[in-house]
């Protein structure tokens, strides 16, 4: 049973900003160019369900999840040429994100990891990222864009904890999002990746940690209320990412699904809050994650 719920934890440990990364609606609708974001976002994470293959470990709900993650995100879109198709042109939007965590786990967590520290706060991982929109076709409410983001091992990692802000590893994930325009004021958002990751050999001393790449798709309904509010329903889904440890096994395979509910308002001309929930409703492995999510932004 250790062994089991040990494999399920691990994957908590890895991915303890996973939710923070997904992305809200609208994401793929390139702003005019010349125009800068700042966008500061807070994640309030907690779970008290732990499931390994789509069974609840422990005989209670005392896996205890508690993560607070803050994140600093500078975008600045710019034009660079021709479009493959539309009269928008080639737009691209290069951004650079630098996160921070607060991990606490706490009640059954605390059998599982061998008396390593299972709380952590600092710095995360930078991401490096820009979307490329091919497709820019604004008279006919379509867009098209193809974004790569790249994870920089830069976080704070420390080997002897299980859990880390910093995954001590490289982390690549090409992207790809599509944006149909739903009458005047309704927008459908699809969009489909999957991340590679490198090894980490300092996985709980000198281990060497590998991971299987994983799908990520995401599927967003925005609607403008009036001209200044707005609300989204959004499904997250994710498969695969089966961990080894030393080349071994662990069937840890990731199926999980999210849905949440956003609303978003514009304050003044130039800056915009958005408010979520979300709720992973059906995990295979990982934990049952309920997540309050702020943003604000500033254009300028």
């Amino acid at each position: 049973m250790k062994k089991v719920c040990t494999a399920a934890f691990l994957f908590i440990c890895l991915a303890i900003t996973t939710t923070s990364w997904a992305s809200y609606s609208r994401g793929y609708l390139p702003l005019p160019a010349g125009t800068s974001l700042l966008c500061t976002y807070y994640n309030y994470i907690s779970a008290s369900k732990l499931y390994k293959n789509g069974t609840k470990k422990g005989p209670s709900d005392d896996y205890d999840k508690s993560v607070n993650v803050g994140m600093l995100r500078y975008i600045h879109y710019m034009k660079i040429g021709e479009a493959l198709y539309g009269d928008g042109g080639l737009t691209i939007n290069p951004q650079v994100i630098v996160p921070f965590a607060d991990i606490s786990l706490n009640g059954n967590y605390e059998a599982l990891s061998g008396g390593k520290d299972i709380s952590a706060t600092g710095f995360g991982d930078p991401v490096v990222l820009s979307t490329f929109w091919l497709v820019n076709d604004p008279k006919n409410r379509l867009w098209v864009g193809f974004t790569p983001w790249l994870t920089i091992p830069l976080g704070q990692y420390k080997k002897d904890r299980l859990a880390n802000p910093g995954g001590n590893r490289w982390a690549i994930k090409p992207e790809v999002g599509l944006v149909k325009g739903i009458g005047d004021k309704g927008y459908l958002e699809l969009t489909l990746g999957g991340e590679f990751y490198s090894d980490n050999s300092e996985y709980q001393g000198n281990k060497r940690l590998a991971q299987d790449p994983t799908i990520q798709a995401e599927v967003h309904f925005s609607y403008d209320i009036t001209k200044k509010w707005g609300t989204a329903l959004d499904y997250y889904y994710s498969n695969g990412g089966e961990t080894k440890i030393n080349g071994v096994r662990q069937n840890n395979q990731l199926s999980n699904n999210g849905l949440a509910l956003c609303m978003f308002v514009m304050l003044g001309s130039s800056n915009q809050l958005l408010v979520s929930y979300r709720y992973d409703f059906a995990v295979k492995t990982g934990t049952d994650d309920k997540t309050l999510g702020l943003r604000w932004t500033y254009l300028f």
